[in-house]
């Protein structure tokens, strides 16, 4: 050895995932924990109904739609995030072994609660009033299921946040939970089976979606309040964190630990802070998929109408009879009309209105031409189309997720809350706000209603007419 020289230190041995416990546990801890998820989703979840009501007051006074067109697009992009933040915190609850049993219990009664309450307002009160006062009682249910989709006019509606998250946390258990007495040793495997019965339900969900929002399908009333809310990307990403989580016991138990050592690692720091680097970067790829997926949709649309004009222009220049000279049978449907009538069964917008359809189709155009290449407007019609039918499904709404990402580098799912039983306040002042500001709100869309004013003495006339019923 040369003088001067040093000696070359041993290098630090990396502590592998298995070796990690509480006694060599990282220091880092985020700021944040499951409980502010809970406050920023249940936050959203209220500025989701302030969008709802300004969108209300805007149908009944243009002007006022006009004045705050922005603020409704923000506002409504704000609260998309509920359903992650909340999906989030009931995954980190989960990671805390605090138990499969009070979350389903909790989803479970949620939603069936509200879709008690559904059923009870919707079939008891404006079916059941409409039944009484119409003279032919049997039109009341499908006038009300008509009205319903002239309003909604996508086809359906998603409102139980609660069934979203019943199906993640039915996921995960199937996925991670340990059976005590049933589905021991090889049947096992049978139990992790279970976990595509959540999954194949938000798929035919899915399905019904799109076919309803094609108009190929009426998805019934009673469906409402049991289809899911979330985006259909949003569910593949929990799906992902919970093979995540599998995969990596899978990992820790290579090295001889037990599935009850794993529950202890979970609860470390450095576990802790590989999911929310997990999840933040599932963030920004879920978000470019969705993206993807929008384009897919009206890619698919444009190509198949592209198709369907060279057929038809094939068609149109094929003679009417065969080989053998006989003329083709009048009843047969040539291929034009066969998309006209597709075109009547498909609306080609079901989520925007006429005018912003038609600007989309005149910018597709625009955008083709300066490429050097030309597209109809049947085509430029199809891709809005199948972007609005992707929409309409939920794909899309997930393309902003990649702003949590930065969010949930400052998340620990280990880190204890200050006061545990705020978080059984969160929901109940959430509900009290909702009702406060449909109270707010009904008071304010009467000044906008397109009705004449009542005249203040015709009022009291036909109170002191009804005055003898109720004495």
């Amino acid at each position: 050895m040369k003088k001067n020289q040093t000696p070359k230190q041993p290098k630090k041995k990396r502590t592998r995932l298995h070796e990690f416990t509480h006694e060599n546990d990282i220091r880092y801890l985020g700021p944040l924990s499951y409980q502010h998820f809970q406050i920023l989703g249940w936050a959203c979840i209220v500025l989701s109904q302030v969008v709802l009501l300004m969108r209300l007051v805007g149908r009944l006074d243009a002007q006022t739609a006009a004045d705050s067109a922005s603020l409704v697009a923000i506002l409504s992009g704000i609260a998309a995030f509920s359903l992650p933040f909340l999906l989030i915190a009931n995954f980190s609850r989960i990671l805390n072994n605090e138990g499969y049993k009070p979350q389903l219990i909790k989803n479970i009664v949620a939603s069936a609660a509200i879709a008690g309450l559904f059923y009870l307002f919707f079939y008891r009160y404006l079916v059941g009033i409409l039944h009484a006062l119409i003279d032919t009682p049997e039109q009341a249910m499908p006038v009300m299921q008509s009205l319903v989709e002239t309003i909604n006019q996508k086809g359906f509606l998603c409102f139980n946040i609660f069934i979203d998250l019943l199906l993640c946390t039915l996921v995960m258990l199937f996925l991670n939970y340990k059976p005590r007495r049933f589905f021991r040793g090889k049947s096992g495997i049978i139990f992790r089976l279970f976990a595509l019965l959540p999954i194949g339900y938000e798929v035919l969900c899915m399905v019904l979606k799109i076919q309803a929002a094609r108009g190929t399908r009426a998805i019934p009333v009673w469906m409402y309040p049991l289809l899911p809310v979330k985006p259909a990307m949003t569910f593949v990403l929990f799906v992902v964190l919970a093979l995540f989580v599998k995969t990596r016991e899978l990992r820790f138990r290579r090295h001889g630990k037990t599935h009850e050592e794993y529950k202890v690692f979970l609860k470390t720091r450095k576990n802790s802070l590989n999911f929310s680097i997990f999840l933040a970067v599932m963030l920004v790829i879920v978000s470019i998929i969705d993206f993807f997926v929008v384009v897919g949709f009206s890619v698919s649309e444009g190509v198949f109408n592209m198709v369907q004009e060279e057929v038809t222009a094939i068609t149109e220049v094929t003679p009417t009879t065969g080989e053998t000279g006989d003329s083709l049978p009048d009843a047969m449907p040539t291929v034009s009309e066969t998309e006209d009538a597709c075109q009547d069964t498909v609306p080609i917008d079901k989520t925007v209105t006429a005018d912003s359809n038609a600007e989309l189709t005149q910018a597709f155009k625009k955008s083709f031409e300066k490429e050097g290449s030309e597209i109809s407007d049947k085509t430029a019609e199809a891709i809005v189309r199948g972007m609005n039918i992707a929409i309409a499904v939920g794909f899309g709404e997930s393309i902003n997720l990649f702003f949590l990402a930065p969010l949930v580098l400052l998340f620990s799912y280990t880190r204890k809350p200050k006061n545990s039983k705020i978080g059984i306040l969160i929901p109940a002042v959430g509900i009290v706000l909702i009702v406060f500001l449909y109270l707010e709100g009904l008071h304010s869309a009467l000044y906008h209603l397109p009705f004449k004013k009542l005249n203040l003495q015709e009022l009291f006339s036909h109170a002191e007419q009804l005055a003898p019923l109720f004495q």
